[in-house]
């Protein structure tokens, strides 16, 4: 049984009401400064991925400079390590929604597909029809002032949008319910059975500091060279770059990346250094951070040697893996085997929870959960009941629904498990479910309605580039070191963030939209392709039906059966030199960009406890935790300095 006195520090703190209402705001503050940098300003993107970099900096801001001011005017108001805690999460949950993670894709999504119907096209009478009308906005007038402007003195058309979000808000709701309460039930067994590390997560820590330091003054993290010559490295190198954008006679230091090609330019290496990646590459123990830079390389080397002998995998599908439809069908099929073997690893835990759930088992104790396990296992099979209803209404098959959400929850976990224990800062899915029903049941045996629904499901379910279940996980993580009383409020303050994220952000972008018009504002979101992807996915299959692929199933059950190899490897034997979690994303462009910076963290590292041992590894670590903190610090304080003098497309990087 868990007690308070086995935890990670001793002193109690609790969840508060001023806490709650201060990370209410910095989540709606979230919401609206993520779209702006990202429409506006177009800066460092500081909320598209993982690590949710924007988060960092709000927090370090806060705790740096408002909390020490609120302290001095009234001590009362100094805040608890329990209250910094739950402001952080609240702002963690904050980063994911407002921009890649939902608003940004759910707002030209449901309006995209009125706005670039054309003749060409022909979307009017074959595609639009098959999506149903409470699904999207389909006003003309209202949609074609938001891509291209509002008139002056033409009141914003709130009343065309609102009908269309309501209608999206049962099945977002049910959603980010489900995805909470899968990970309050997985909490205990990632957090104490199995020990993950979440490399993510250990910024926040170390700037909160430990319990037992006075919450009054800095943690000792502040308090090391290392720490600050790690933060200062990449705000003077990046802010060299920041200038020579402001004054091009400024040197620029380094490039941001270069590509080298080899054989035939069928291997590519992209050689890029990003300060954030190597200090999570460096909190990997060296066989994981090994596995992540080497299987990349390895499937570099697969997809070279597919072009060699004219096998590249042309089947078109959305996700891709360099280009190759074969090294997406084996990404799925690795990363399914992955949260089975998850769920399998986790059965003896996950067979408690039932208990407690459908018995009420006095032997399992679930009182340190931000739910119990009988809340968490009711929202999450109501939220599922919601979401099946919600999709067999928006013309999903009754059939195709619980597939289909069983897919999509299995790529999340798996996700989320990688993240977890490999400190992915960007990843994506290897493949979206989307195509995984296309691929199994093919397009000739799917009607438009199940088209549609599923094309408007890259709202939700697209690339997962980032989730609210890795930050509500990473969440729980923090919430273990300093949250000791009052954890059911907890759950209250995630629902709290999202809504208050998810609301600001709407606000925010259909204002700036029909000021600006939208087409004006960012491609990434409004551009043809992007803002077209559900209606582009529906036309494609509804005019190239293709059968059931039976290469879509060899190919993935080779990539599963991989995964299932490299995992009984991993546990039977010590010397294995490859980690698991690392194949099922090594083809994605994400682990190729981030593979020189895992290589050098991982360099260092081996050669650090070679010579120097545990010792210098304790001694190095701050350096590395503030190389994250100072590459965050860097790219949010030019954004809003940018942000003032109107500066544009001023990118440090990109992750």
């Amino acid at each position: 049984m868990e007690r308070v006195e086995d935890k990670p520090h001793s002193k109690v703190g609790g969840v508060t009401y001023r806490s709650i209402a201060v990370g209410a705001l910095v989540a709606a503050l979230l919401g609206i400064a993520a779209p702006y940098e990202s429409l506006i300003v177009s800066g460092s993107p500081l909320h598209f991925d993982y690590s949710t970099p924007a988060a960092v900096f709000i927090f370090f801001l806060f705790l740096v400079v408002a909390s020490p001011l609120f302290a001095l005017i009234r001590p009362s108001w100094r805040f608890t390590k329990a209250e910094y805690a739950t402001v952080y999460v609240m702002a963690a949950v904050a980063c994911t929604l407002a921009t890649s993670g939902l608003v940004a894709k759910l707002l030209p999504h449901i309006s995209a597909g009125t706005y670039y119907a054309t003749p060409e096209n022909s979307w009017v009478d074959m595609v639009l029809p098959h999506f149903a009308d409470w699904l999207r906005v389909t006003d003309q007038q209202a949609i074609t002032w938001f891509y291209e402007g509002l008139p002056k003195g033409t009141p914003l058309p709130w009343g065309e949008w609102i009908p269309v979000l309501l209608a999206w808000t049962p099945f977002l709701l049910a959603l980010y319910g489900s995805m909470t309460a899968i990970m309050v039930i997985m909490r205990r067994q990632w957090l104490i059975h199995e020990r993950l590390t979440f490399p993510l997560v250990q910024v926040p820590i170390a700037i909160i500091g430990e319990e037992e330091e006075d919450p009054g003054v800095f943690s000792r993290f502040f308090r090391s060279p290392a720490a600050w010559i790690g933060i200062l490295v990449p705000i003077v190198l990046y802010s060299m770059r920041a200038l020579h954008n402001y004054y091009p006679a400024f040197p620029e230091g380094m490039l941001i990346w270069k590509y080298y090609y080899f054989w035939d330019a069928k291997f590519r290496l992209r050689l890029s250094l990003s300060y954030a990646v190597v200090g999570f590459g460096y909190l990997l123990s060296t066989k994981l951070g090994f596995s992540l830079w080497m299987l990349g390389l390895l499937t570099s080397l697969e997809h070279a040697f597919l072009l060699h002998f004219g096998i590249p995998g042309t089947q078109h599908v959305m996700g891709t893996a360099l280009g190759s439809s074969y090294l997406v069908y084996q990404g799925l099929g690795a990363i399914v085997v992955l949260a089975a073997s998850t769920l399998w690893v986790a059965r003896r835990h996950l067979y408690n929870v039932w208990r407690k759930f459908w018995a009420g088992a006095d032997d399992v104790d679930d009182s340190d959960e931000i739910l119990s396990y009988r809340q968490a296992v009711s929202l999450l099979l109501g939220s599922a009941v919601v979401m099946m209803v919600w999709l067999t209404a928006a013309g999903m098959s009754w059939w195709l629904v619980p597939g289909f959400l069983l897919v999509t929850f299995l790529v999340m976990l798996g996700l989320t498990r990688i993240v977890s224990e490999g400190g992915v800062a960007v990843t994506k899915a290897p493949m979206i479910p989307a195509d995984v029903m296309v691929g199994a049941f093919g397009a000739t045996a799917l009607e438009g309605g199940n088209l549609a629904t599923m094309g408007m499901s890259l709202t939700w379910s697209g690339g997962m580039r980032v989730t609210i279940m890795s930050a509500v996980i990473h969440s729980l993580k923090l919430a273990e070191y300093y949250v000791h009383t009052n954890r059911r409020r907890l759950f209250f303050a995630i629902m709290l963030a999202v809504v208050a994220s998810v609301s600001a952000a709407v606000w925010l972008i259909l204002t700036v939209g029909y000021q600006h018009g939208a087409l004006n504002l960012s491609a990434w979101f409004f551009g043809a392709g992007a803002a077209t992807a559900p209606y582009g996915f529906a036309a494609y299959h509804l005019t190239n039906p293709t059968p059931v692929s039976w290469e879509f199933f060899g190919v993935a059950g080779l990539g599963g059966a991989t995964q299932l190899l490299l995992t009984l490897a991993s546990k039977r034997w010590l010397w294995w030199p490859l980690h698991p979690i690392a194949f099922p994303i090594g083809a994605m462009w994400t682990a190729h960009h981030l593979m020189p910076s895992i290589f050098l963290a991982w360099l260092v590292k081996t050669t650090v406890l070679r010579y120097g041992g545990v010792t210098w590894y304790r001694k190095t670590r701050p350096f590395f935790l503030g190389l994250i903190l100072g590459h965050y610090v860097a790219g949010g304080l030019w954004c809003i300095i940018d942000g003032f003098t109107g500066m544009t497309g001023n990118y440090l990087f990109f992750w």
